[in-house]
């Protein structure tokens, strides 16, 4: 098994107990429980890769859902079952929502969200002190959407919300019985504008009529400070670093212990150009511009977030280009960008060629509020990938995948794999080389199976997720 990620040995006695149950127990009321123990922390990434990805630190948890028309009860209980996972337990934690609604007749709509639960931070093998404590949160908020002028729509808003912070327990509880006030208002512009071109032809750009759709946004959310700081409340629910924007209202923004004083105005454009093919309304571009003005910047010391761009562009419904960019709005960094070209002009072949780029000096690692950046390599990424599908004839074909870490020429995974029809079923013959720059190189050889009747994987899954093929 070789060592961890601390670089200690990992005993070879490894296993994993992996435990999921769903069940309905009435009209609306639902049941899940997820039991997940696993011997040491790789397990599951040396042997159920695909699970690895999607989810790096798998929890257990017990989750009881009752729903009606407007609202919703969830009680949710989750506890530590490995030791070198950290974990917030909830002990249990109970959530009562109610969805946005009118009140009676009037103008005005409600929503309202409210939670309670007794909760332990724990740390990877204890190698902190853990601490507890009881929280009661509630939170309301009144909205009154109107339109104007047959055209623009306004929706203001204000909320308050209340939470109790017992005393904290265990041996790094540091924090006194707490209550913290918060309010919220704000106002939230929007329009939606579009223009038709009937007569627009061109056989080039497949384009059969036009259609421009123009969504302009405008988001204001103001949050005085409140009577406790995040610093001066235990820390559950916290900002995790993220490569996208996170809400900025509430409650989407559900991060309840990070909740400081704010005011931000968020600025969104969102352009359609649509056309018909085959009978049916597709994108021949869609863009879409996101960024906050942060009037108070606060402890992040930035007025202004970065600019994000997302683009797609479909000249042909086989061809797509896809475009997201993140750009320093202060200087015109480019912090971000992921680019590909998707060609599928017919069931023969198909090839995809990208490129993923992320700044090493990017902001997002720098936050003073993110200790741990998480997944994000601190060296940056210039990653060149490419993914080419071919068909020889109606029993064989291959697929070919490569990943080529441009910043230290290190082609870092090469995947090839064979495909064999063999008419009630088919099979699949991969070849792996994986280029580690600690350990030795790793050589993977798997052969899958498939039934067509009952086939292990939707059409196309083992082009998007390739560790399927090897037994993940």
């Amino acid at each position: 098994p070789g060592d961890d990620y601390r670089d200690k040995d990992i005993n070879e006695d490894r296993h994993r107990f992996d435990f999921v149950y769903r069940g309905e127990i009435s009209t609306n009321l639902t049941a899940k429980l997820v039991v997940r123990k696993q011997s040491d922390r790789e397990v599951i990434r040396d042997f159920f890769e695909s699970e690895y990805r999607e989810n790096v630190e798998p929890n257990s948890f017990l989750e009881i859902n009752r729903q009606w028309e407007n609202s919703s009860l969830n009680l949710l209980s989750q506890a530590r079952m490995n030791d070198f996972f950290e974990t917030v337990e909830r002990l249990p934690d109970l959530k009562y929502t109610s969805l946005r609604q009118q009140l009676g007749v009037s103008p005005i709509f409600y929503e309202s969200e409210s939670s309670a639960g007794y909760y332990r931070h724990k740390f990877v093998d204890d190698e902190l002190p853990e601490f507890t404590a009881f929280r009661a949160d509630t939170y309301h908020q009144l909205l009154v959407p109107k339109t104007f002028f047959n055209w623009l729509n306004v929706t203001p808003k204000a909320g308050g919300r209340f939470t109790h912070y017992g005393e904290a327990g265990g041996s790094g509880g540091l924090t006194n019985e707490r209550d913290r006030w918060i309010f919220n208002t704000g106002v939230e512009l929007s329009t939606k504008v579009w223009r038709v071109w009937k007569n627009t032809k061109s056989d080039f750009l497949q384009v059969d009529g036009l259609r421009h759709i123009f969504e302009p946004t405008l988001n204001y959310v103001f949050v005085p400070k409140p009577d406790a700081r995040p610093g001066e409340i235990p820390q559950f629910d916290t900002v995790q670093p993220h490569l996208r924007l996170l809400p900025i209202d509430f409650p989407d923004f559900n991060s309840i212990d990070a909740i400081d004083g704010q005011n931000t105005l968020r600025f969104g454009i969102r352009n359609k150009f649509q056309t018909k093919r085959n009978g049916k309304i597709d994108n021949l571009i869609h863009w879409h511009l996101l960024m906050d003005w942060r009037l108070d910047p606060g402890i992040d010391n930035k007025n202004y977030s970065d600019v994000y761009s997302y683009l797609d562009f479909k000249p042909r419904d086989w061809l797509i280009l896809t475009s997201e960019v993140r750009v320093d709005a202060d200087d015109g960094r480019l912090n971000q960008s992921n680019h590909s070209i998707d060609y599928r002009p017919n069931e023969t072949w198909s090839i995809l060629l990208g490129h993923w780029f992320l700044d090493s000096n990017d902001g997002l690692l720098r936050r003073p509020y993110i200790a741990d950046p998480g997944p994000f390599d601190p060296e940056g990424n210039n990653l060149i990938y490419t993914n080419f599908f071919y068909r020889f004839n109606e029993e064989w074909g291959i697929n070919l995948r490569h990943y080529f870490e441009a910043r230290d020429g290190t082609m870092e995974e090469q995947d090839y794999t064979l495909y064999r029809d063999l008419r009630s079923w088919t099979a699949g013959l991969t070849f792996r080389v994986r280029e580690s720059r600690t350990d030795s190189t790793d050589f993977t050889v798997a052969v899958t199976f498939s039934f067509k009747a009952v086939p292990r994987y939707d059409v196309g899954d083992d082009v998007e997720q390739m560790p399927l093929l090897l037994g993940g």
